[in-house]
């Protein structure tokens, strides 16, 4: 289990992209883990053949513990002192290596006829041939001769999960739930968390979006999600007000961070949520985040974020637009000290110098830590990022 973070302990098997016996080149992607940071596409250490899976999908274990062997093309010995693979034939345990078992299924030989020479009576390839030169009958393949391979864990726990959400029963919670559960609760109860809302009016920042979504495209970049232009808004604001980056230490006092990275979250399927990092977002073209966040949100829904790029965060967005949510009161992410939440953008009438127009409208949600932060500067903050949303060209830079 390869160690894939500073604060990494254990990780889960979430899924073996190559099966045993598959052809494995270095830097090819072998499997996913998913760990405290989300999923993650880990790459294979070395080239060769992926002789036996260790540790199947749905186990964890801690960093540095055996998962798969890697061996070169050919070899039938696996590494010193460990067991060989187990499959049980018709209530039998043998121990066959995978190339013993693929030709014996593809030649039609029933393992159990089988004796074992290698390592501790383990049957190896060669085993499977000499039982064909010596005439051994190929056999019919039957429910009797079929290996019964132990359900995997995950798999079991998936049975148990779906029968237990038929009955109504608590259903174990998968680790990046716990990890986020553990977190979000944690968050709320060593925090001063105070909520502020504004009603911003978004109506040129519309305009300045479909303007700008064109040219974008032109110069490479497939859209301009709204989650850019806030953290554009949002990172030009922190500069101005750094003392919401704030960030508290226990015992000691507040610690002054220097750099405005700006963190936005992706939701994860089926659930959980990263947070990948636009880093030094008020010195950055709104172009480049646009072109960032595109690429690490695709990143991370496919699990090939790196833990680096989820780390250094100064401040956090998350926007539940896409719901129809208008307000609400979004925790923190430590050790931050203020998160944005952002809802959905809507049209409304509103009054405009005293008569009734139609605006398109969005309310921010600044939750923040009364700790680092007092009231009137979080509002101050708040009211100068609404300001720059509402006069957008100000992000392309002046």
């Amino acid at each position: 289990m390869p160690v894939l973070s500073t604060t990494m302990e254990e990780g889960t098997v979430a899924e073996w992209l190559k099966r045993e016996g598959d052809p494995v080149a270095r830097d090819e992607p072998l499997l996913m883990v998913e760990m405290d940071k989300g999923t993650l596409e880990v790459p294979s250490p070395a080239s060769g053949v992926l002789q036996r899976i260790v540790v199947q999908v749905g186990t964890t274990v801690a960093v540095r513990t055996l998962i798969a062997e890697i061996g070169e093309d050919g070899d039938e010995v696996l590494m010193s002192g460990s067991p060989a693979p187990v499959v049980q034939v018709a209530g039998e345990r043998l121990f066959v290596t995978p190339r013993a078992r693929r030709r014996a299924q593809d030649l039609g030989i029933e393992l159990t006829s089988l004796r074992g020479s290698g390592p501790h009576g383990r049957i190896v390839e060669a085993d499977v041939v000499a039982a064909i030169e010596r005439g051994a009958a190929p056999v019919t393949r039957s429910q009797a001769f079929e290996p019964t391979v132990a359900v995997p864990e995950s798999r079991g726990a998936q049975v148990v999960a779906q029968a237990a959400e038929r009955r109504g029963d608590v259903q174990p919670l998968s680790r990046i739930r716990r990890i986020t559960a553990e977190r979000m609760a944690a968050s709320s109860q060593a925090t001063a968390r105070v909520s502020l809302f504004l009603e911003a009016d978004f109506s040129e920042a519309t305009r300045f979006r479909q303007q700008l979504e064109p040219e974008f495209a032109r110069l490479g970049v497939a859209r301009l999600p709204w989650d850019a232009i806030v953290a554009r808004a949002a990172a030009l604001a922190l500069a101005e007000h750094r003392n919401v980056l704030a960030q508290w230490v226990d015992g000691q006092g507040l610690r002054a961070v220097d750099e405005v990275n700006v963190g936005v979250a992706v939701t994860l399927e089926p659930d959980g949520l990263v947070v990948p990092v636009l880093r030094n977002a008020d010195r950055r073209s709104l172009r480049e985040l646009a072109a960032e966040l595109l690429d690490l949100v695709a990143r991370a829904r496919s699990g090939r974020l790196s833990p680096a790029e989820m780390q250094g965060g100064g401040f956090s967005i998350t926007n539940l637009g896409g719901y129809r949510v208008d307000g609400f009161t979004p925790i923190l992410n430590p050790p931050e000290s203020a998160i944005l939440g952002v809802g959905r953008i809507a049209e409304k009438a509103v009054v405009v110098e005293g008569a009734v127009a139609v605006r398109t409208m969005c309310t921010l949600s600044l939750s923040f830590d009364h700790r680092v932060v007092d009231g009137a500067p979080a509002a101050a903050f708040l009211a100068r990022l609404a300001e720059l949303l509402e006069r957008p060209y100000a992000l392309l830079g002046i």
